[in-house]
């Protein structure tokens, strides 16, 4: 699916939730999040390509992968965070999304720990 057929969808998405909300608002919620789905769906397809290409240059290049892995696994946590919190808030749970939001930055900052070790363990050898 390209991005024309998306931006299609999404505005008939639209449609059906605005006809939707006046008359059964919890059904079109639903509408919403199940276009979300397959947004997500479809990106993820095609981010799977980008990230297998930007792990072969990193190896061609001499890069250590596992510091792009982390750094991709991070923004993948936002991501999703990002799209579960913005579903939370068109539910109207707000308070949700926030401790969705709190619960992802200490899933960001456990990613990262061992490279942020690692970096304090090089500075102080050289210290």
């Amino acid at each position: 699916m390209d991005i024309l057929q998306l931006l299609g969808c999404g505005f008939l998405t639209l449609v059906v939730y605005l006809v939707l909300n006046e008359y059964k608002s919890s059904v079109a919620i639903f509408v919403v999040t199940a276009f979300g789905v397959l947004v997500l769906m479809q990106s993820a397809g095609q981010l799977h390509t980008i990230i297998n290409t930007l792990l072969e240059l990193c190896v061609q290049a001499g890069v250590h992968t596992a510091y792009v892995t982390v750094i991709l696994k991070m923004i993948g946590i936002a991501w999703l965070a990002e799209f579960l919190c913005q579903t939370c808030r068109d539910a109207g749970s707000n308070a949700l999304a926030l401790k969705l939001e709190f619960a992802a930055k200490i899933a960001i900052l456990i990613v990262f720990f061992p490279v942020f070790k690692e970096l304090l363990e090089v500075i102080l050898s050289i210290l």
